[in-house]
Order: C-alpha cells, then sequence, then structure tokens
C-alpha cells in the first residue's frame, strides 16, 4: 500500500467537575502540562497520592481558566486550532480522517465533538470551514460536492439517523462490502450546498435520536454514533473533461461511555457478567491492541470496528480522550488514560485519493475486487467438491452463497456510485430537496420551529442529554389533540409508537384558555410523578410522562405565573426523580430526602426499566413479572437494587447488571414484534433465537455467614448458620465445619499435654505465623412451606462457594461440587485445608470477620411460582411436626441407600 506511515494521534482533555461531583466535594486529580514535544498528563491516585505521568499528542485542560499549576487552559477555539484545522487541512489533500471521542459517560466527549449552545465543537467547525473554503473558490475549473451519513449503533444494530425511523428494518441496516470498504447498506446519503444543510442533518438527527431513545430505551450515552463527511473536488479542463479528483471520507465518531465492568463476586452478593452492550468498545480495544502489535485484527468482531477499518487501516486517525477531573473517578479516568496510550503506539499508512479519471479507477478497484471474490468463490466450490460430509457441506454451501451474495451487492454498489458520479447539481438539489420532504414528516407531529420561537401551548420533550433536551416541539392546537400509537381508522395529532404507548393514549384539550390531559383506558401516564386516572389541569412546567420512556415538560407562554416557579426549568433527572421519591416512599416508608442521592437516582432508573420490562412481556404474552426492590448489601452494609423476577416455575433475583443484559435482549424482540404488528402479522419468534425470558442460568440462593472467632483461638467450630437470600428471606440452614489443624496439616482431638496441639491463649501469638485450618460443607437443609401444594424442592444443582477474605480480589473461590437431584437435603461432604500467614490484617478477619458461603442452584423444572396465601393459619405445632415429618423421610431414605451399598 502506498502512503507514508504516521502515528496515531492522542489528545486528552480534562472538563470542569459537574454536579454530581460539585455536590460529593470532589478533588481535582488531573493536571497538565505542554512539553516541546507533545504534552503530559499527569493523575494523582487518591488513596496513595502517588502521582502517574502519561504523554501524548496533545493535552487540553477545560477545568479552570483561573487555577494555576494545572496547565494552560484550552477553548473550543484552542482544540479547533491545535487539533481540528490541522487534521481538516489533510482532508481536503485527499487523506481519509476518522477522529473519535472516547471516555466514561459524562466526561465531555459529546461537548468536544459536537459542542454546546454558543460553543460549537470540532465537528460543526470542521464543516463550517469546509463551505467556507468553497464558497471563496473563484476557479470556475473546481467543482466540489459534500454529502453527509449519519448512522447510530445500538447494541451492534445499525440505524440511520436520517431517515424516517418508520422505515427502518427490523434489526437494523446491514454493512456492506465496497470498493471503499465497508459502509452501511441503504443508508440515507444526503447532498449538502451550505453549512445550513449540515447543520440541519445535526438537528434532525438529533431529533431523530431523541424520538428513538425515547421509542425504545432512553440510554442515549449506550449508543455509538458516525457522522461521515463526504468531500469530492473535481478539476476540468476548459473542454470540459475532468483532469483531477480528490475526495476523501471524514468518519467523525462520538463514541458510547467507556464504562468499566464490576469485578465477578466482589460485592459477595451477585455474579457480575460481561456487559453486551460494551461490545463494540470491547473489539475496539481489541483491534486497537492487535495493531499496536503490527498484527492483522479482526474487525469483524463488531459493527463499529468493520465500519471504521478502512479508516483504521488507510487514513489519519485522531482520538480525543475525555476525563474527569475528579478523584470519584479516578478508576474510569485511569482505564481511559491507558486505553489512550495503547492507541497512540499504533500505525498506519496514510495516502492520498487523488485520481485522475475516477470513473477509470473505480472500474479497475471493483474489478480487482470481483477477481479476488471469484477467486474465493472457487476454491469454496473445489472444497465443496471435494467433502462428503453433510455438515461440512451445508457450512460450505452457506459460505459460498454469502461470498455470492456479496458480488451481486458489490455490481449494485458499482451501479450506484457511477450514477452518483454521473448526477448532476440539478439532480443532487432535487435528491436533497426529496430528502428533506421525506424528513419533515418522519417527527411524529413535532415542528422545526425552535422553542424560543412558539407562541402557543406546546410539549418539550425531555432527554438525559441535555444536547437533545427540549430539541422536539410539539404544538397542542386549539380544542383537542390527540396522543397515541399510529391509528388508521383515527390517526393522531401526535404520534409515539414506542414502549408502553397505545391507540388514544391521552387527550389533550384547550378551553377557555385551560389546558387539560384526560388518560385512555389502561395508558400509563404521569403527571409532576404521578399516575393520573382522570381529567388533570397542565399549567406551564408540568412533566409529562406518556407510555415508559416519553418525557415532556408543559410549556405555556403567556401563562408562566400559573405554573410552578423554578430558577431553571426542570430537566430529565428532575422529572425522572419525583417518580422516584413517590415510589421509594411507598416500597421503605422513608421520606426521599433520608435516602442517597446515588440511590435514588438508580431506582428511579430501575422503575422506568421495570416498567419496560413489564410492558415488553404483556406485548409478548409471557408469564412474568419484574418488580424493582430495594436490599442492603451484607458486605458494604448499603442500601441496593435487584431485580424480582416471577414467573410460573418459581422467584428469581437478578443482579442489575444482569437485568439491564436481558433488556437489552427483551427491546430488540419487541422491535420485531412491533414490526410484525405494524404489518398485520403475528409474529413468531425465529427458531434460532433463544428466549431471553428463559433463565436457565445459576442463581445466588442465598449466603451463610460464619463467625471466626473460635479459629483465633484455634478451637474448632461447627456452624449451622441461615441461609439468606438478598431480601433478607430465609431459604435454610448450612452445616459447616472450621477446625484448626496442627503444623502437618492433621485435625483433632489432641490430647491436653500434645505439643501439636495448635490451641493459643492469646490470638497475638499467631502474628507471623503460618496457620492451617480445614473447612468443611457437609449439607443444606432448605426451608419449605407446607401451606404450598406439593413437596418439590424449587431448587436443583446446588453448590456452594466461598473465598477466606472475601476483600481479597486474588484470592479464588473454593468450590463444592453440584449437587444435580433435586432435594431438600442436598450432601457436598466437602473438605479442604488452608495455610494462610497471619498479619494484621487476617488477625482482624479472625478475631472480626467472618466467612461469607455463598449458595448457588437453578430453579427446578418441577418448581411452581409461590401460591397466594391461604387464609387461615396452620398451628405452629402442626408445622413444627410436619417439618420434623419431612427430614425424617429425608434420612429414611439416606438410610435405605447406605443398606443397599452394605447388602
Amino acid at each position: 500500500m502506498s502512503g507514508e506511515e504516521e502515528s496515531v494521534k492522542v489528545a486528552v482533555r480534562v472538563r470542569l467537575f459537574n454536579k454530581r461531583e460539585t455536590e460529593a466535594n470532589a478533588n481535582l486529580i488531573i493536571r497538565m502540562a505542554k512539553q516541546s514535544v507533545g504534552s503530559n498528563t499527569y493523575i494523582k491516585n487518591p488513596d496513595s497520592g502517588e502521582e502517574k505521568k502519561f504523554n501524548f499528542d496533545y493535552s487540553f485542560q477545560t477545568h479552570s481558566a483561573t487555577q494555576e499549576g494545572i496547565g494552560e487552559y484550552a477553548t473550543q477555539d484552542t482544540v479547533f486550532e491545535e487539533l481540528g484545522r490541522p487534521l481538516l487541512t489533510g482532508a481536503l489533500q485527499g487523506r481519509n480522517v476518522c477522529l473519535f471521542a472516547y471516555g466514561q459517560t459524562g466526561a465531555g466527549k459529546s461537548f468536544s465533538m459536537l459542542g454546546a449552545p454558543g460553543m460549537p465543537g470540532i465537528i460543526p467547525r470542521m464543516c463550517t470551514t469546509i463551505f467556507e473554503m468553497i464558497n471563496a473558490n473563484e476557479d470556475k475549473a473546481l467543482e466540489y460536492a459534500v454529502d453527509i451519513t449519519v448512522v447510530e449503533i445500538y447494541c451492534e444494530q445499525l440505524n440511520d439517523l436520517l431517515a424516517d425511523r418508520k422505515t427502518w428494518p427490523p434489526g437494523g441496516l446491514k454493512p456492506k462490502l465496497t470498493n471503499i470498504g465497508y459502509v452501511v447498506d441503504g443508508v440515507v446519503t444526503k447532498p449538502c450546498f451550505s453549512y445550513d444543510d449540515i447543520q440541519g442533518a445535526f438537528d434532525f438527527s438529533d431529533r431523530n435520536r431523541s424520538v428513538g431513545s425515547h421509542a425504545l430505551n432512553p440510554m442515549s450515552s449506550r449508543a455509538h454514533t458516525i457522522y461521515t463527511i463526504n468531500y469530492q473536488r473535481k478539476k476540468r479542463h476548459p473542454t470540459g473533461k475532468i483532469v483531477e479528483t480528490i475526495t476523501c471520507r471524514l468518519n467523525l465518531v462520538d463514541l458510547a461511555g467507556s464504562e468499566r465492568t464490576g469485578v465477578a463476586g466482589t460485592s459477595g452478593q451477585m455474579l457480575k457478567e460481561g456487559n453486551a452492550i460494551n461490545l463494540s468498545l470491547t473489539a475496539l480495544g481489541q483491534c486497537i491492541k492487535t495493531l499496536s502489535e503490527n498484527k492483522k485484527p479482526n474487525f469483524r468482531d463488531s459493527r463499529l470496528t468493520l465500519l471504521l477499518q478502512a479508516s483504521m487501516t488507510n487514513g489519519r486517525v485522531v482520538m480525543i480522550a475525555a476525563v474527569s477531573p475528579a478523584n470519584i473517578c479516578y478508576d474510569e479516568s485511569m482505564s481511559t488514560l491507558r486505553f489512550a496510550e495503547r492507541i497512540k503506539q499504533v500505525k498506519i499508512r496514510v495516502s492520498k485519493n487523488v485520481s485522475v479519471d475516477p470513473v477509470a479507477e473505480m472500474k479497475k478497484a471493483m474489478e480487482a475486487m470481483r477477481s479476488d471474490m471469484q477467486d474465493e468463490i472457487d476454491k469454496l466450490r473445489a472444497r465443496a467438491a471435494g467433502h462428503a460430509d453433510p455438515e461440512a457441506m451445508e457450512e460450505l454451501q452457506a459460505q459460498l452463497k454469502a461470498q455470492e451474495e456479496e458480488r451481486e451487492a458489490m455490481r449494485a454498489e458499482y451501479a450506484r456510485k457511477m450514477a452518483e458520479l454521473e448526477e448532476s447539481a440539478e439532480e443532487r438539489a432535487k435528491r436533497a430537496a426529496d430528502i428533506a420532504q421525506n424528513q419533515s414528516a418522519a417527527l411524529g407531529g413535532a415542528c422545526m420551529i425552535k422553542k424560543e420561537n412558539m407562541k402557543e401551548p406546546h410539549l418539550l420533550n425531555l432527554h438525559e442529554d441535555p444536547r437533545l433536551a427540549e430539541t422536539l416541539v410539539y404544538p397542542l392546537k386549539d380544542g383537542t389533540t390527540v396522543v397515541g400509537r399510529t391509528n388508521k381508522d383515527n390517526p393522531p395529532d401526535l404520534e409515539f409508537n414506542g414502549m408502553g404507548m397505545i391507540k388514544n393514549h391521552v387527550t389533550i384539550e384547550r378551553i377557555d384558555g385551560k389546558i387539560w390531559a384526560t388518560p385512555g383506558m389502561r395508558s400509563r401516564t404521569l403527571v409532576n410523578g404521578k399516575a393520573i386516572d382522570s381529567k388533570t389541569e397542565l399549567t406551564h412546567n408540568c412533566r409529562v410522562w406518556l407510555g415508559n420512556n416519553y418525557a415532556f415538560r408543559f410549556s405555556y407562554p403567556g401563562h408562566e405565573d400559573e405554573g410552578e416557579k423554578f430558577d431553571e426549568a426542570p430537566d430529565y433527572f428532575f422529572a425522572e426523580q419525583e417518580i422516584a421519591e413517590n415510589a421509594s416512599f411507598e416500597m421503605t416508608g422513608t421520606a426521599a430526602d433520608m435516602i442517597p442521592s446515588a440511590l435514588n437516582h438508580k431506582l428511579s432508573e430501575a422503575l422506568k426499566k421495570v416498567e419496560q420490562a413489564n410492558i415488553i412481556a404483556m406485548d409478548l404474552g409471557q408469564e412474568c413479572e419484574f418488580e424493582a426492590k430495594i436490599f442492603k448489601n451484607r458486605i458494604t452494609n448499603e442500601n441496593d437494587v435487584v431485580v424480582r423476577v416471577l414467573t410460573q416455575k418459581g422467584e428469581l433475583h437478578w443482579p442489575w447488571e444482569k437485568f439491564n443484559e436481558r433488556l437489552v435482549d427483551f427491546s430488540k424482540e419487541w422491535q420485531q414484534w412491533q414490526y410484525a404488528e405494524d404489518k398485520g402479522e403475528k409474529y413468531k419468534r425465529p427458531a434460532d433465537i433463544e428466549d431471553p425470558f428463559e433463565d436457565a442460568d445459576f442463581q445466588l440462593i442465598g449466603e451463610a455467614d460464619v463467625w471466626l472467632q473460635s479459629l483465633a483461638n484455634m478451637i474448632e467450630h461447627e456452624a449451622d448458620a441461615s441461609i439468606l437470600a438478598i431480601t433478607g428471606q430465609s431459604e435454610g440452614r448450612l452445616k459447616v465445619d472450621v477446625l484448626p489443624c496442627d503444623c502437618n496439616g492433621r485435625e483433632g482431638p489432641w490430647d491436653d499435654d500434645e505439643e501439636n496441639d495448635p490451641f493459643v491463649d492469646d490470638p497475638n501469638e499467631l502474628l507471623g505465623e503460618e496457620i492451617q485450618f480445614c473447612i468443611k460443607v457437609h449439607n443444606i437443609i432448605f426451608d419449605t412451606n407446607i401451606t404450598d401444594s406439593g413437596q418439590v424442592c424449587k431448587f436443583t444443582n446446588v453448590w456452594v462457594r466461598y473465598k477466606v477474605d472475601i476483600s481479597n480480589n486474588e484470592e479464588e473461590w473454593s468450590n463444592s461440587e453440584e449437587v444435580a437431584e433435586s432435594t431438600f437435603n442436598p450432601k457436598f461432604n466437602y473438605r479442604k485445608v488452608h495455610k494462610v500467614k497471619v498479619d494484621q490484617h487476617i488477625l482482624h478477619l479472625l478475631l472480626k470477620g467472618r466467612i461469607i458461603f455463598q449458595v448457588w442452584g437453578k430453579l427446578s423444572q418441577d418448581a411452581t411460582a409461590p401460591a397466594s396465601p391461604r387464609k387461615g393459619k396452620l398451628d405452629p405445632l402442626d408445622a413444627q411436626i410436619a417439618e420434623k415429618k419431612r427430614i425424617l423421610e429425608e434420612l429414611d431414605k439416606e438410610i435405605a441407600k447406605k443398606k443397599a451399598l452394605l447388602a
């Protein structure tokens, strides 16, 4: 490949404290310093005080313009002039460019890329500069063409943000191979003749993204957005023949938040699995690591890396690493800086896209690709001919079919590209007008008027991303405005087809200067955080929730005095918080201001997502129910949120992370269901898709505490510990022995005067010594409820695990064998000897600590959901007798087994 080899350029940018960090009285841990070559970024460990230095190409300090000793202050102008303008200059000479921002949610990625009102970021500044250059050109021989595409990647689904959402195919768009790499098939490419056209594309994609996030999931920070600017400059000879063509692609990528995933088992309450939502970021990191080692990466691991493949192998790549300045975000900032340090080691060959005859060169490139593909097809056919194995034949035939489909797609792409090259200015203008017309009808009744120019009562969308908030203006007409799902018989004035919306969801009336909202039958409509079931007046600044995700602020120009007064207009988080405050009081009986703000925020998010899961389950005919619960984490002694799942088989408790992963799968299936519903078809899950509502995973049944105080004197301890579920409910009892061992690893008993007896009067005698002890896990006796029908144990495949020191992340879990059968009395007969060097930490653990034994299992296939409590109570004595009978029956079975073996 021709061209010069360049390293990826890396810039780090630190922002000011956000509201959460200010309220937490966070400390600054980042400082920066420019060097003669590049710049240094320093980060201080808030626990040890140790400062680590990183060297990057650029460091932009946007934390404080007045504070000394933290580096020179950088404005949006600074960032563009030092980073953006040189990048654009290279692009206009024909070099492909990929600029992406990386960092945790809220670190300031979008501010650098897109900016804020009055402070445009790199992307709008680049686009403005392109058209300034075009408008300043006086050479009649030069012709310019600029167009834009905007694609969102959410959970590996490709969405076209410049297209009407109603036209999106189920499962999203597909990537296809072309002579310039992989692109999105069928994406809208909007011709742009001025910067206003580019800004119009930004505005529509933001509005479309807002509508889309409401319809499916409000977590905008979980989507990657790729803005692709295609630039072309043709130079013609006086005869009209094209003598030079310069082309470039600018991939400007606003990545999703790079959240760190918790370590499995560190909470002692739950296993935390890897988050599927971060697949693209994981794949990107792996590709970058592989490229830095001069190896060939697998770009097919994710949609993001597939679309960025051409840019990452031939083009100029720049990364902005956005970091928080706060000590409470140290781990996330450190992770971002380490990622940035890896990517700066990557070298990429950069060549110019300058051609004399683009048509001839395209034909040549396409012919070469077609020839390579044909060779691959011929090889596959030859392999298929030599195989008699049916499975191998089937696989080869599938590969052959895929290759031939790609070849046909290339032919279609070639025809499309040729048509674009020959497209006149008039044809481009008509195509742009058609796109604009389609977009004007795509926002479900929202108008394009800016909110400050709106004089009539209206609803303004609320969004967690401030840049997307209040970008959609929904006017309320004189008389009656009907809001709801698509309805062919009675089309709504404002159409919302997202989660939890129904036909005629709510009717809003404007009568004698007052605005009234009347919810439809069984609709979920909230005003100021409370559900309404009858006609309710809306006043200025009222917060309105429709369905599961649609949040609005009602604005009534000229009637501001009639509504609530706020220093700043209530935002998405305010509207979300007041729902949680009402719910938390109902769940705990505790006033909202007595619950930590972090828990309240998590609870408010959980309530909306649980409602979303319940709506999906109802729409898909699934017999299960979800409920957010507050529980106390027994390790941290802090409250947290868990999701209770009621199924036909029984009751589960999903950790928050697991519920979020499942919700992604629920939502994908709901999209498929909605697509079938809109077409009037009956939805049926494809055979190769697993049921996301089925949970065959191991469940944390509960935990049992065994205190170690006896071991501090090296005395044996026989424990009969209660097994408590994370909700605090008893599940049974665990029989465990903790037995001291002598220096030879032998258990007692020892004679009183025996030398090997490890007993000590004073635990301090153990300091500096290595001690041995044996842990035996005997069996479990699960609780039964004789008011339930039948005597089937609800758990199967039960096993136990523990760590001696739960705070030691390096200690591996000790696991018993599984007991596969469904029994109320699973027996493990597990034994393990541990050796520990006693230091102050271990001594404190022995004196004051405990071992937490986690009990895991699966729901039995024969189990049934808990029955409703029956009227009346069983006599306590009868209940005890029944329990004793059950235990005796279990023992009789064991005796019978032993006798059979002896016989």
